[in-house]
């Protein structure tokens, strides 16, 4: 009896390990179609039980986050091998705590929802409504995630490539209501296996899942259906593949002629602007010559008593910019320390010490149609960028700095900017150190994709934004209605019926 006992406890916490290990192997993977409803599935299997919750979040963060692990080694910084090692290590596993208690969280507001005893009890319509509820809760913490500096890889934004069609549904609901849907599909699993495992029939549950599921996957391949492109205006995106490691000691004599020569290669191809990663410029770069053509470059600037990582802008004869946007999502300790370990960690960022920029993304000079502009993992708050689409951007323009981290980060960005194409039914230009970078069409296949790691020129040619979709228009107001009628319906509709 006592044997039992232990093992059914082990097996209590092992299973939301491996559930949130299937869904870290899944974000952003062509599996993921079908490891994450079932890592969804074994989520709502325990969710009644706090550490369980904890378990999954921490899993799945530590698998889909490992990449941290390649800042390591930072000896360039001054620090020795092994506490290198150490930091890289306290990094990862703090990201991972996070994400366990985000989800612990989740879980907790969830039971008060709900009751796991309930669930096989009550009417049908009962448990869809709260469900659908708790769902929610999940959907707008994910929202709330993509405005701060954790970096969050939310369930419904990862399921790029695994899934492109259901991920057609974000031009609709956008990537907050997709995850909402996800969460149904993984309840669903958990539900109709259940039923399944007690000898109850399971026909009417498992048939109504299968066409609501294949009924969504028909409305978001329609959504995104491929249409008629017209080039309309050439860009040159010039992928750099200098480490990070060697940038800062780039003369600026060297700098400039790396960039004189690119200009020329992006004019002999016929480009009308050349666009450059993120941090390809130390601070307040000037052209030792003037500027051969329109330039928009990823840099640093000495603002009011301290330095923004910037977008730059050198209309062509200029030799100093003329037009900036700043980066305001800062990655914690790699561009600035929290002011809570500022005083304990005064040399750890290896810029030292980054201030954010203003929150909005609309860029426009005369130059080039006006854009989107996000820098680095930017890209994570789709709210900012259909912002900037609706004040009028015709395209977005992410660049990047991903070295040293491996092809899985690129992957997970990829992913996020596909996501933020289809919501806004907008073309994506993508420029990144050493990769991904490329053109993502409106429909969020590729146009054109250069190979990573290595340094390589090529003109995109943009199709500029016509038609805005029901997510750009209306946000997330059908997610909001639709929690305060659940809210509604339960507290007063139920209770009268």
């Amino acid at each position: 009896m006592s044997k039992t006992l232990r093992s059914n406890k082990l097996f209590n916490y092992l299973l939301p390990i491996f559930g949130g290990i299937l869904g870290g192997f899944a974000i952003s993977s062509h599996l993921w179609i079908f490891l994450m409803p079932i890592s969804i599935s074994i989520l709502w299997c325990l969710f009644e039980k706090k550490y369980s919750n904890f378990l999954w979040g921490f899993s799945l963060v530590l698998i889909s986050h490992y990449w941290l692990l390649y800042l390591h080694p930072l000896t360039w910084l001054g620090f020795s091998w092994i506490s290198s090692i150490f930091i890289c290590c306290i990094i990862l596993f703090s990201c991972a705590l996070l994400g366990g208690l985000f989800v612990m969280l989740w879980g907790f507001i969830g039971n008060k929802i709900i009751s796991k005893k309930c669930i096989f009890s009550k009417k049908e319509n009962y448990i869809f409504m709260r469900v659908a509820l708790i769902s929610l809760v999940w959907s707008f913490g994910e929202i709330i995630l993509s405005k701060t500096s954790y970096f969050w890889i939310g369930i419904g934004e990862s399921l790029i490539p695994g899934d492109l069609y259901f991920a057609g549904l974000a031009s609709l609901i956008g990537s907050a209501g997709v995850s909402f849907l996800v969460q149904m599909i993984g309840f669903w699993i958990f539900y109709i296996f259940v039923k399944w495992k007690n000898k109850k029939n399971i026909n009417k549950e498992f048939l109504s899942g299968i066409t609501i599921i294949f009924l969504l996957h028909l409305i978001g391949g329609y959504l995104i259906h491929p249409s008629n492109r017209i080039a309309e205006y050439p860009i040159a995106i010039w992928q750099t593949n200098t480490p990070t490691r060697e940038k800062l000691f780039l003369s600026n004599q060297k700098t400039t002629d790396k960039m004189i020569f690119q200009q020329e290669k992006a004019i002999s191809k016929g480009a009308k602007l050349l666009v450059a990663p993120e941090g390809t410029l130390n601070t307040n770069f000037v052209f030792q010559q003037p500027s051969k053509i329109d330039t928009l470059i990823g840099g640093f600037r000495k603002g009011k008593n301290n330095v923004r990582n910037s977008l730059l802008g050198f209309k062509k004869g200029e030799k100093f910019y003329s037009h900036y946007l700043d980066k305001y999502r800062l990655v914690p300790f790699g561009e600035k320390v929290p002011n809570i370990f500022s005083k304990f960690l005064l040399d750890f960022s290896s810029l030292g010490g980054i201030e954010p920029g203003n929150k909005k993304r609309f860029f426009k000079w005369e130059n080039t149609p006006p854009f989107a502009a996000v820098i680095c993992y930017e890209i994570t708050d789709g709210l900012q960028i259909r912002d900037a689409i609706k004040n009028g951007s015709k395209f977005i323009l992410s660049i990047a700095n991903l070295d040293p981290y491996p092809s899985k980060l690129f992957d997970q960005y990829l992913s996020l900017a596909r996501m933020r194409s289809i919501e806004n039914n907008i073309d994506t230009v993508i420029v990144s150190n050493t990769g991904p970078s490329g053109l993502i069409r409106n429909d969020a296949r590729f146009d054109k994709l250069l190979e990573s790691r290595i340094e390589n020129i090529e003109v995109v040619d943009i199709h500029l934004l016509k038609n805005s979709t029901f997510y750009n228009r209306f946000g997330l107001y059908p997610l909001i209605i639709s929690f305060i009628f659940i809210l509604i319906y339960i507290n007063f509709f139920e209770k009268v019926n």
